[in-house]
Formats: C-alpha cells, sequence, structure tokens
C-alpha cells in the first residue's frame, strides 16, 4: 500500500502559525510515500511569504518526506502587472522549485504536476496545450502497474460552490485536458483552490467517465477556511484499482481524522464507485 498526503492552500501570510506547527507533527507521524502540495503555498507572493514556505517543506524534506509541488493563483504577484506578465512564478521558482522535480514515478506511482497558475490569468486557472501534451508523453513513460495521478492547483471540472446552486468553474483548457487524462489512463486527479474537500466521480455541468476520480484538498493551514476546518488529505492507494480517502482536521488543535475512511473501487469496466462511507 502506498500513501498519499495532500496538503493544499497553505496560505503563508495568512496562515495559522500553530496549525502550521501541528501540519508539521501530523506529516511527521504518518510519514506518507508522497506529500502532494496542490499550490497556494502564500497570500500574495511576497518574499517573505514564499521564505516561510520554503522553509516549512525544508523541514519536512529534512526529516525524510518527498513532496511534490504545483503553484497556485495566489503564488502569482497580483498587484505588480509587469513581473505578473513576464515572470509570474519568478518568486515561486526562486524559492520553490529550486529543482524539485513535479514528476514522480516508481513501478507502483506515477504523478505528474502542472501548474495551472499563470500570468494572465487572476483567479481562474489554465492549463497550455504544451501542458497538455506533456500528460500523455509524461504517463506513457510510467509502468502499466503504477497508479497514475495528475495534480494541479485548480480542477478540472467543476464542482459546487459554497452557496446552494453555485458553481466554481474549471480551468482553462479542461475539455481538452481531460481527454489527456483519459487517453493517458489517469486513474485520479487531485487540487485545491476551493478550500472546500470532497471526492468527486464527475462535475455537475462538465461531463468526465466514471474512470476519473477529482480529490479536492481543504485548506491545510490559512484561516480562509469557508466555514469549514483546517485539512488535507490520506490517500491509500491499496492498488492502482482501489484506493482509501481519509481526511484530517484541524480545530484550532492538533490533526485527527474524525470519521471512518471513504472507500473506492473501479470496476472492471474502469469505472469507480464508493464501496463504503
Amino acid at each position: 500500500m502506498r500513501t498519499i498526503a495532500q496538503i493544499s492552500d497553505l496560505h503563508f501570510g495568512a496562515h495559522e502559525p500553530a496549525v502550521v506547527a501541528y501540519l508539521h507533527a501530523a506529516l511527521s507521524a504518518i510519514r506518507p510515500d508522497l506529500v502532494v502540495v496542490s499550490g497556494d503555498l502564500t497570500q500574495r507572493a511576497r518574499k517573505e511569504q514564499f521564505a516561510e514556505a520554503a522553509l516549512f517543506f525544508d523541514r519536512l524534506e529534512a526529516e525524510g518526506l518527498r513532496l511534490l509541488i504545483v503553484p497556485g493563483n495566489h503564488d502569482v504577484p497580483m498587484h505588480k502587472p509587469f513581473q505578473r506578465l513576464f515572470w509570474p512564478l519568478r518568486r515561486y521558482t526562486r524559492f520553490i522549485a529550486r529543482g524539485r522535480s513535479a514528476w514522480y514515478c516508481d513501478t507502483e506511482l506515477a504523478v505528474l504536476g502542472l501548474a495551472s497558475a499563470h500570468g494572465l490569468t487572476v483567479k481562474d486557472g489554465r492549463l497550455t496545450q504544451v501542458q497538455i501534451r506533456s500528460i500523455g508523453a509524461s504517463f506513457a513513460a510510467a509502468p502499466e502497474s503504477a497508479a497514475r495521478i495528475l495534480v494541479t492547483h485548480h480542477p478540472l471540472v467543476p464542482l459546487p460552490g459554497e452557496e446552494e446552486g453555485e458553481v466554481e468553474p474549471a480551468l482553462r483548457g479542461a475539455k481538452s485536458a481531460l481527454k489527456a487524462v483519459r487517453a493517458a489512463g489517469v486513474h485520479l486527479v487531485l487540487a485545491g483552490h476551493h478550500h472546500m474537500p470532497g471526492v468527486n466521480l464527475s462535475g455537475p455541468t462538465l461531463s468526465i467517465d466514471l474512470g476519473v476520480m477529482v480529490v479536492q484538498a481543504g485548506t491545510a493551514t490559512s484561516w480562509r477556511r469557508r466555514r469549514a476546518p483546517n485539512s488535507f488529505n490520506l490517500l491509500r492507494l491499496v492498488s492502482p484499482n482501489e484506493v482509501q480517502v481519509e481526511e484530517w482536521i484541524s480545530e484550532g488543535g492538533a490533526f485527527s481524522s474524525p470519521g471512518p475512511c471513504k472507500s473506492f473501487a473501479r470496476s472492471a469496466g474502469g469505472g469507480w464507485a464508493a464501496t463504503s462511507s
């Protein structure tokens, strides 16, 4: 069994310092095989905020944890249009990327991270045609036995919003990206952005086949919680066709899992379905 901790929307600069310490303690105790960070590391892409995020990640890596990180829209300067247009991810690259790979692959696990935050977007994200083509090219190199996972900050499908009847849009380029996802045999798509955790087998307006599971993470450490506690997801991959998703939450104290994990399995026809709740 392989384990992945999915943390997202840390928003250093609008974070709860105590919750950051509790998150560090939880990850150190769980020791997942991979920590996936699905964007919005900072609140306003300032140097000091990136420095805080970098220190947090460096400490995790110093304890032997492996990280795969993608940026979010908050990691692009909002109030500096020249930087936003020409060097949108310069500070992210300087402080965070620093040679870290957005691709992880072994015989059981293949994970690709793509940056959906760009200088021409403000809140919403997009994937370029070059990025979409990289989905097929990357996973073509993965063993058939590996569970295939794509990570972006912005979700690939529209999702229910905070208010009743509200729908949060998918990133631009989603239809082409989903075709590439299906063609590459991707099993799971992990994202953040909306601060609302959950598991979705399809989107409400942009349908996808049931062979793709969308796992959303809440905000791990920010006080911008949308009336939900701070949280992260722990995914246990029993096999490429069987996944358990467990939400760990903090109400200002130590992170814990309040309930049973949700289990999902893929049928012989390739569709995901819940096997327990």
